[in-house]
């Protein structure tokens, strides 16, 4: 099984990894780590680059105390449209899953959308959203 983790870093994506490895470790799997910079139409900063790194980074060790093999983990960083970029990785991978966190926003937000509102819009590949109360301890 082949699962893609997108994050940007928050509380909600690190629980939606804890939900990847929880799946992952009851399958032969492969996941797949994603962090999209918004592109505004530059290149990407210095500052930028380290930062997503470090995003990256949190949830791959989330991954890895949870029991995920170090070796099955792939980590990708692009710049972009969060919804468009997560979408065209998880086809372009062949994952069978997205796993995503969500904040439950409402108000304004709600009649925006969120990142996740627009993955469930336009995705063909099953998702799953891991709400933003859900705790599940390693």
């Amino acid at each position: 099984m082949k699962l893609l983790i997108p994050t940007d870093g928050s509380i909600y994506s690190s629980n939606a990894a804890k939900v990847a490895a929880k799946i992952a470790l009851n399958h032969d799997y492969r996941l797949i780590v994603l962090h999209v910079v918004p592109d505004k139409g530059f290149s990407r900063k210095t500052w930028q680059k380290k930062g997503a790194d470090s995003v990256i980074s949190t949830i791959t060790d989330i991954l890895t105390e949870a029991g995920c093999d170090e070796d099955r983990i792939d980590t990708i960083i692009e710049d972009g449209s969060a919804p468009e970029k997560i979408v065209e990785i998880a086809r372009n991978e062949g994952v069978d899953r997205i796993v995503i966190g969500t904040q439950g926003k409402n108000g304004l937000k709600k009649i925006v959308g969120s990142v996740t509102e627009k993955v469930l819009q336009i995705s063909d590949v099953l998702v799953l959203v891991v709400p933003p109360n859900y705790n599940m301890s390693l």
